[in-house]
């Protein structure tokens, strides 16, 4: 069965989150699942939730279409539905840019990063949607997916990903060893990204956490305003691969031989 990709939509990230997750979805032929996210301290009304799930339905691309959606989903259970449906990836959507008002503090996102068991791919209000072409379509220039890989115990395994989303979108792969930068790990991250172009981020959960800038913050924490594109988070512990590789040998000799074809900080 192929993977699914889990739409985590609210009211206030529905269009980024559909038209993204949408498009991923359409590109690496995976099936696609709904979940309107119940927000916390107010009371459901489920007439709202099947509105807005018809917001996200109408901003999908065209031909593509959930085989399942669930209404008025608490954020907490948003972390159990992957292994329900087989999701390899959870898509949710960020908003706010500033220090104080964290896009990840307090948030859905924040909840998915701590406790989800596949990678989460945030969208932020700052970030151009996603747009791969659909496939078969031939264009004249490969995207990029940029990858950063430090010592936390999660990023050879979110690089690993990174080759996969590569491979399956036929994206070029652009590793980025942040502990040799000479800038703090989110904004040598930006910069690189900025500079390709990239199409998606891809970093471990804890990435930064032992840099040598601890007064720069989570890096997970920062790239919501600092990221121009949309960025995958691997949790710690998350099982990240889209179940293309088959069995554990291929990933890792896919990651393996990934690794060192990867560019250094310039």
């Amino acid at each position: 069965m192929d993977p699914a990709i889990l739409l985590a939509i609210d009211e206030r990230t529905v269009d980024r989150v559909a038209r993204t997750g949408g498009e991923l979805a359409n590109a690496l032929g995976a099936r696609l699942v709904l979940a309107h996210v119940r927000g916390g301290g107010r009371s459901f009304n489920s007439s709202s939730g099947h509105e807005i799930l018809d917001r996200a339905h109408d901003a999908l691309p065209a031909g593509v279409e959930p085989e399942r959606v669930e209404v008025g989903t608490p954020a907490h259970r948003l972390a159990e539905l992957p292994s329900e449906v087989g999701a390899a990836l959870i898509v949710a959507g960020t908003r706010g840019r500033g220090r104080l008002a964290s896009a990840l503090r307090g948030s859905v996102s924040q909840t998915l990063v701590r406790r989800a068991s596949c990678p989460v791919l945030i969208v932020s209000d700052r970030a151009p949607v996603t747009d791969p072409a659909p496939p078969g379509f031939a264009t004249d220039e490969r995207s990029t997916i940029v990858a950063g890989l430090d010592d936390s115990p999660e990023s050879p395994v979110a690089a690993a990903f990174a080759r996969e989303l590569a491979q399956g979108l036929d994206d070029r792969l652009l590793i980025v060893r942040t502990h040799a930068a000479g800038a703090p790990p989110a904004y040598a991250l930006q910069a690189i990204a900025a500079e390709e172009r990239a199409r998606l981020m891809v970093i471990g959960a804890r990435h930064g956490d032992r840099t040598r800038f601890p007064l720069s913050g989570s890096v997970v924490s920062q790239l919501p305003r600092l990221a121009p594109c949309p960025f995958v988070v691997v949790p710690e512990g998350a099982d990240a691969t889209l179940g293309r590789a088959g069995e554990a040998e291929a990933r890792r000799a896919a990651a393996d031989s990934g690794f060192e074809m990867a560019l250094q900080w310039r």
